[in-house]
């Protein structure tokens, strides 16, 4: 048909040109290399520890994508034109999976953060900001208070180095108004390690009615801190102060400052008792948390209930205190003692945001109550209503999504001590609670705020077993609990009722050497003052009155 020629279906459309295709390849090369320039650009920004805004991250991932996915389309087409298509797809699938696996590891491999200032003294204060919430919020205005605020909080804290971390370090405190508070103590929990902050401040910032600015201060309390009752530590929150206008009035920002710096000063005292209790010393901080107290004639806590440390956050911490002392000195004190320790639970209100805490600390009060003047469980020597009431009071608190983590597997472990005590007095049968409310404990992830809790758990687990004449088991549970506790007086008891343990199944040897590990953990105990000189005798005649039953019962056995 004259000059006139149909197309060759093999041919591409751009073979028209001869030099298209190598125009084409050659184009996307460029593109490629573009691609590849850009994200070892933003990689390397990330290395440094830069952050590119977000407008940028997307038009660089959007032009590296593109770059990509052309540069790869491109080869399949100069490359693998007669090759099956089935063979193109795999290729194809192979570097999309290097490319997405690269972008994988680059996320997740990004480079650590900056080291954080890291705080030496045993009283130092970290002021971690203020994040505002809901709208009209300016992050950088909250980040100036909390620098002035820090910088005036150093000038009434004799003793004690206040750094402020706002600018370092971004904590979502906002998280304290809501259930859910797992991220948040995970990150914060994280923050005290890097920065070594005896104690936490910050604070929460929303609008109120009229135009009105309401800030909620925030402290937190450190598990190390509390080890005998970790469910204490974490996140404590005030009731909201009032502004009558924004941060931009200067008058009102430094009135706030001054107001909140105020309402920080009963900290000292707060950090002292911490301090005091840490160091085994309960009386001390008992004496401590009383002058606190309105009335008490020291640094009171604001009597509204909206400072950092709060009337409610202070009898807390003392009903506690003194019922470490009744327990410490059960022969003289410890009714009185409970019963001191009822008094300050009872006076937290229901509407308190430390209820939950509260609930807690009264339903441990009504279990120790329940058990007499000389501990036990046998049959007849238990309030039998006490115990239930404890018992029910854990159950609810175990399964409370409001419940800090920590305060559920506490409330975990009373329920598996109530239930245990119940059954070991014939009160209930055993129903399968006491299992798996250890079960769960023990199968938590071991952090800071749940070691002590775990171990905790494992020592009533071998309880447990003895209500069976399960003797391994029970020796097992003992040195999985002695493996996660390191406190001189609590490894003495638990040594002692490994000894126990090791006579009633005529083991003499393993008696023997938890016996003086038990002397040896108690010697420690009574010089640091966390426990009576007076009990190291009694653990001595327990001891030699157990192994005579024992000898007495196993006859050829006790040559060992």
């Amino acid at each position: 048909m004259g000059g006139h020629h149909l197309p060759d279906p093999a041919r591409d459309p751009s073979d028209g040109d001869p030099g298209a295709g190598p125009r084409v390849s050659r184009t996307w090369v460029v593109v490629a290399g573009v691609s590849l320039a850009l994200a070892a650009s933003l990689a390397l920004a990330s290395a440094l520890g830069a952050r590119p805004g977000k407008v940028a991250t997307f038009v660089g991932v959007l032009v590296g994508v593109s770059g990509f996915l052309g540069s790869v389309g491109q080869l399949l087409r100069d490359r693998f034109a007669g090759v099956p298509r089935w063979k193109r797809a795999v290729f194809a699938a192979g570097v999309a999976g290097v490319f997405a696996g690269t972008v994988f590891l680059l996320l997740r491999f990004q480079a650590p953060p900056p080291p954080l200032h890291r705080l030496t003294g045993p009283r130092d204060v970290a002021v971690v900001g203020f994040e505002g919430s809901g709208p009209g919020q300016d992050q950088q205005v909250l980040d100036d208070v909390s620098a002035t605020f820090a910088h005036d909080l150093g000038k009434v804290l004799p003793g004690s180095a206040v750094r402020d971390y706002a600018a370092e370090h971004s904590l979502p405190l906002v998280r304290l108004l809501h259930g859910d508070r797992h991220d948040l103590e995970n990150r914060t929990a994280k923050f005290v390690d890097r920065s070594n902050a005896a104690i936490l401040l910050g604070g929460i910032v929303t609008a109120g009615d009229a135009g009105q600015t309401l800030v909620r201060p925030a402290v937190y309390v450190r598990a190390d801190q509390v080890t005998d009752a970790p469910e204490l530590a974490g996140w404590y929150t005030g009731e909201p102060l009032p502004m009558d206008a924004g941060w931009q009035s200067a008058y009102s920002r430094t009135a706030m400052v001054s107001e909140l710096v105020r309402r920080a000063r009963g900290l000292a005292d707060f950090t002292s008792a911490l301090d005091a209790w840490r160091a085994g010393n309960a009386a001390q901080a008992e004496r401590v948390l009383a002058r606190m107290l309105p009335g008490g004639g020291g640094s009171p806590a604001s009597e509204s209930g909206t400072g950092f440390v709060t009337p409610d956050l202070v009898r807390l911490f003392r009903g506690h205190a003194l019922e470490d002392i009744a327990v410490a000195d059960p022969k003289n004190i410890r009714r009185a003692g409970l019963d001191a320790a009822r008094t300050e639970y009872l006076a937290i209100a229901d509407s308190s945001p430390i209820r939950l805490r509260a609930r807690l600390s009264m339903a441990d009060n009504t279990y120790l109550r329940a058990l007499g003047p000389h501990p036990s469980c046998a049959e007849g020597t238990v309030r039998a209503a006490d115990l239930a009431e404890a018992s029910a009071s854990f159950r609810r608190l175990a399964d409370d999504p409001a419940f800090t983590r920590p305060g559920r597997l506490k409330a975990s472990i009373g329920l598996a001590q109530a239930e245990n005590c119940r059954v070991s007095a014939g009160l209930v049968a055993d129903d399968g609670t006491i299992e798996r409310s250890l079960r769960r404990v023990r199968g938590a992830p071991r952090t800071p705020d749940t070691r002590s809790l775990v171990a905790l758990a494992a020592s009533v687990a071998a309880h447990h077993e003895l209500l069976y004449d399960r003797y391994d088991a029970a020796i097992a549970d003992l040195r999985q609990a002695l493996a996660l506790e390191a406190r001189f007086a609590v490894r003495a008891l638990w040594e002692a009722q490994l000894s126990s343990v090791a006579l009633a199944r005529c083991d003499f040897g393993t008696a023997a050497s938890a016996h003086q590990a038990s002397l040896s953990q108690l010697s420690s105990a009574i010089q640091t003052g966390t426990a009576p000189e007076e009990r190291y005798a009694d653990y001595r005649t327990d001891y030699a009155s157990r192994l005579s039953e024992a000898r007495a019962r196993c006859g050829s056995g006790s040559s060992g």
